[in-house]
């Protein structure tokens, strides 16, 4: 049974994503998930699962369940109880979230409510009451909605659930031959309702042994001269569920009963008995298998493990694990038949019942396997191919395994390479590498035989070698968490992200971005102090990390990302503005890189560029003195970044001649005591923010100290605020991006360069965004904000129609020593030109003609720097060089273009 609203987005979803057609009760011709092949199909009113025909190239059946599991969440909101159906919620779960039929369990459980009052966040409840003890009542119930907050599931308050069961109705569990135990009540009434007898134990943890409801079997059975009823432990096949069986199995033995073990399935993906039942896989055929799992879990010894698989497979050669250690089995041919020759027993024992003679030979087999049983250790460790991770950028790809070991010891988690996995002696080599103390003994062989086992249909991993936005599939990785569509994802213990439609993720992180989802842990007064600390400045600065989150989306929209400058004298608070922004998106004691040659080779800033997505790249204050001033940045390198240009060309290690060209993906924000000298295009490109001393008072000191003491966990809940609303904050943005740019176009304003027109009112937009759905900014301070933006775009106006503040005062000392100094031969002490149109320096003789005279000019490497910028004086070439004028010899000499007032 599916709920109609569910049917009906199911059906629309598929008709929509895969292509499928309605044809009678079917739904046809559509993609297969997996294959995409257009030849799958499903049923039209319950399109649980969708079946690809094509058996010997695909044939995988998808479960909606896996492939839409956002439409199996949320009940309270999908499923409203009704005054004809107050249950509807819970039944809804019942139905659609755990696939059992809710006709046989009415009664049994009821639809409740339960609210947390310290984060004052609640959810329907499933409860299930439980009384298996006279006059001692309790419950379990499943919290549907717990919103990331709320626990999973609870107890009845007080009361104390070891010792208890919860049992299904009318059954005769004392004449039952066997019950099986499940941990969980939904594993329970999966295999009731499959015709298992059954209870739970409610869990596999310590002190959970049934011993109440075991005992009253053991009195009703004995009183009525019954003999007791064989337990098959059946808990989770991990870690847990295993202990729990090997303490409860001791325990049942020691009172007197006889007792198997059943396991589902394990492997890469984890079943219990509800997931067995909804695909329909608890037919009683099936429950001996499941049986084998368990006898191979309890197992004494590696020869007993080892036999069992012999009798189930046949196979006289194989490799398999025991207490986390790899074995190979080999029969011995020879000494099993010198076991057998005399199996026929008729001669010797003519009265033998023919049960009596299987019975014999049956004996006489097992002491053959026995002896003929050859049984060696070959790792001592346990590796687990977990799956295949590639890098479809960089046609890069490794296996990943997970390695256990013997006695408890901690796991650990590497790769290897196709070559590493293709010869013993590679693989030894590398085993010893990544695993303390292990070593492989085994021959290549033994290594082929193991790698079908392990890399048979394993799993494909995406790799991403970059933190934050995948564009492509539209999902955020942060650390341990990622997002997409709004919908939070938490990395699985394999190390990657399980997202919906079998994407699976994982990135290659080259740094640790420390997020807390704990939402009661987030203090969102932060916003005050910055604003006391910082004014309208900090929230411009908070704009710019804010947007960047935004920005592959924004330039795919708008073409472009501005450049932030958060410019300002030294002790102004950049340092500590910048470490507390950094905490808004969980990364610990980090300000940026500095882009100096000196500092950062040109390979290094480079990789910084391709490390984020959607995530700010932060370039710090650069040295303008001493050693290595003659190595100052080129800003006009960064010129391409803007609209997510090529951050240049490396090689593909693939033998071929293909390259690799990442777009920058991120946003650039500088910090500098400094303002960037650069070409008009870089200049154009970025937005300046620039602070003042005279604006820090005793209260803004105060308030930046209470800033730099909150920590990570009490502010990264930020960036998760602004992931959830992200489709809100970019339709907000479009709304309000045509608004500011035709504001700012206004003829009032004076402002005619259309890229900053452009650059800042993307940021204003994105201001106004941010208010309206992540942080509350008094309305005032709002227009403050706004005033300011529109101040900065009119000022970075009239900079790129003028020369820097460094030039202007060149030109005017320049000038000032023409007009004061005099020399006898010529009418200038200066310009080495003879054309009367040019400006020609030669750096050595003006610095030195400076000194004679005592006046100032700037550092040499940074008036260069400037000066290639230069306006008023047009600079026309470097290091030219000319006949002089002055000297009549050759100089090397700057040139620039003489004001038309300048010229003769």
């Amino acid at each position: 049974m599916m709920f109609p609203e569910t049917q009906t987005l199911v059906v629309d979803r598929l008709k929509a994503e895969y292509e499928f057609k309605e044809r009678d009760d079917k739904l046809r011709f559509g993609k297969c998930p997996t294959c995409l092949h257009k030849e799958a199909w499903t049923s039209l009113e319950s399109p649980w699962v969708i079946h690809c025909p094509r058996n010997n190239k695909c044939g995988t059946p998808t479960y909606i369940r896996d492939l839409y599991p956002d439409l199996f969440e949320k009940w309270e909101k999908r499923f409203k109880p009704t005054a004809e159906h107050p249950t509807k919620t819970v039944d809804a779960y019942l139905v659609e979230g755990r696939g059992l039929a809710i006709d046989q369990l009415k009664g049994l459980y009821t639809q409740e409510y339960y609210k947390d009052y310290d984060t004052q966040v609640g959810s329907i409840t499933l409860r299930f009451p439980i009384t298996d003890e006279d006059g001692n009542h309790g419950w379990w119930q499943r919290i549907l909605d717990e919103q990331g907050v709320l626990p999973k599931t609870m107890f009845k308050k007080g009361w104390k659930s070891q010792g208890h069961s919860w049992l299904t109705p009318n059954t005769n569990y004392i004449e039952s031959k066997e019950i099986w135990i499940t941990e969980g009540i939904f594993d329970t009434i999966a295999l009731w309702l499959s015709g298992i007898t059954s209870f739970s134990c409610l869990s596999a943890g310590v002190g959970y042994y049934p011993s109440i409801f075991l005992n009253q079997i053991k009195q009703k059975c004995e009183a009525n001269n019954l003999p007791l009823p064989k337990l098959v432990w059946a808990f989770d096949n991990d870690k847990a569920g295993h202990e729990g069986i090997f303490k409860n199995l001791e325990r049942a033995a020691a009172e007197g009963f006889e007792c198997e073990v059943a396991l589902p399935p394990g492997g890469r993906k984890k079943y219990d008995w509800n997931d067995l039942y909804k695909q329909n896989r608890l037919n009683f055929s099936d429950l001996e298998t499941y049986k084998y799992f368990g006898a191979l879990l309890i197992a004494e010894k590696p020869v007993d493990k080892a036999l069992l698989i012999y009798k189930r497979y046949g196979n006289k050669t194989f490799p398999f694990d025991f207490n986390n250690q790899v074995y190979w089995f080999k029969l011995d041919n020879d000494k099993y038949d010198q076991y057998l020759k005399d199996i026929n027993f008729e001669d010797d024992n003519e009265d033998w019942l023919e049960s009596e003679k299987e019975t014999a030979q049956a004996s006489r087999r097992d002491a053959a396997l026995n002896a003929a049983a050859n049984v060696t250790k070959i790792i001592n460790c346990k590796p687990t191919a977990l799956y295949y991770q590639y890098s479809e950028d960089t046609d890069e790809a490794w296996y990943y395994f997970n390695i256990d070991f013997p006695r408890n010891q901690v796991s650990v988690k590497n790769t290897f390479t196709g070559s590493q996995l293709a010869a013993a002696s590679e693989f030894k080599k590398r085993l010893l590498a990544v695993a303390p103390g292990v070593v492989y003994t085994g021959n290549g062989t033994q290594l082929d035989r193991l790698l079908e086992q392990w890399i048979e249909d394993i799993k494909r991993v995406q790799l991403i070698n970059y933190v934050g936005y995948h564009s492509e599939l539209k999902t955020y990785v942060l650390g341990d968490l990622a997002y997409q569509n709004g919908k939070q994802f938490k990395i699985n213990n394999e190390d990657y992200f399980e997202l919906p439609k079998n994407i699976n993720l994982k990135s290659r992180t080259p740094f640790t971005l420390e997020i807390n989802s704990n939402e009661a842990d987030y203090q969102k007064q932060w916003i005050t102090d910055l604003i006391d600390a910082y004014g309208v400045k900090g929230l411009i600065a908070l704009t710019a990390f804010f947007g960047s989150l935004y920005a592959q989306q924004i330039r795919k929209t708008h073409k472009s990302f501005p450049f932030v400058e958060l410019v300002g004298e030294p002790g102004t608070g950049k340092t500590t503005l910048l470490q507390f922004l950094w905490k808004l998106f969980g990364r610990i004691n980090y300000e940026g890189v500095d882009p100096n040659p000196g500092k950062t080779s040109k390979a290094g800033l480079t990789r910084t560029f391709r490390q984020v997505s959607n995530l700010p790249v932060v370039l710090i204050e650069s040295d303008r003195e001493g050693e290595s001033a003659a190595k100052q940045f080129n800003w006009d390198t960064l010129k391409t970044l803007y609209d997510g240009g090529s951050l240049g060309a490396q090689g593909v290690k693939n033998g071929g001649n293909e390259t690799y060209e990442p777009p920058f993906m991120g946003t650039l924000i500088i910090s500098q005591n400094a303002e960037v000298l650069a070409s008009e295009a870089v200049m154009g490109r970025i937005v300046h923010v620039k602070f003042y001393k005279d604006q820090l008072t005793k209260e803004s000191l105060y308030a930046s100290r209470r800033l730099s003491k909150y920590q990570p966990d009490q502010l990264s809940q930020f960036i998760l605020h602004c992931l959830k609303k992200e489709n809100a904050i970019l339709e907000a943005f479009n709304l309000n991006m045509q608004r500011h740019d035709a504001f700012l176009h206004e003829e009032q304003h004076s402002i005619q360069n259309a890229r900053v027109v452009h650059n800042h009112a993307q940021l204003m937009s994105l201001f106004d965004a941010l208010c309206q759905h992540v942080v509350d900014v008094p309305v005032q301070m709002q227009k403050q904000v706004q005033t300011e933006f529109r101040t900065m775009a009119q000022a970075r106006d009239k900079v790129l129609k003028s020369d820097s503040i460094i030039v202007q005062n060149f030109w005017n000392t320049i000038e000032e020593m023409e007009d004061a100094i005099r020399n006898p031969t010529h009418d200038t002490i200066l310009n080495h030109s003879a054309k009367s149109d040019l400006f020609a320096i030669n750096f050595a003789h003006l610095y030195r003609v400076a000194a004679d005279y005592r006046y100032s000019l700037p550092e040499m490497n940074e008036l260069q720097n400037a000066l290639r910028h230069s306006l008023h004086y047009r600079f026309v070439e470097a290091n030219k060089a000319i006949q002089s004028k002055i000297s009549g010899t050759t100089k090397r000499c700057w040139i620039f273009e003489k004001p038309t007032s300048q010229r003769d």
